[in-house]
């Protein structure tokens, strides 16, 4: 059996957990959820930093600070794809 890892980033807690369990559902092998925090400074340049738009302009890239890392088996790589963007996550 091979397996794949995944890296999805979510906007919200929430989101991020509800594709979680729809991942151990296809039986992940192992399934975690961070808060990813950027270590720029403090004040105006973490907020500057948090701001900030993507370097391919891409808006709705802006704060997905959640993580979802995974480890899935090949065979069902590409469902947890579609259940991770289906849901609003970015991979």
């Amino acid at each position: 059996m091979a397996e794949r890892g995944i890296l999805a980033y979510f906007h919200s807690p929430e989101q991020a957990e509800g594709v979680a369990s729809k991942l151990r559902a296809l039986r992940a092998l192992d399934v975690q959820v961070e808060r990813f925090t950027n270590d720029i400074g403090t004040g105006i340049e973490m907020s500057m930093a948090d701001s900030m738009i993507s370097k391919d302009l891409e808006v709705d890239t802006v704060g997905l600070d959640i993580v979802l890392a995974a480890v899935i088996d090949e065979q069902c790589y590409e469902q947890a794809i579609r259940v991770i963007e289906t849901a609003g996550g970015s991979v």
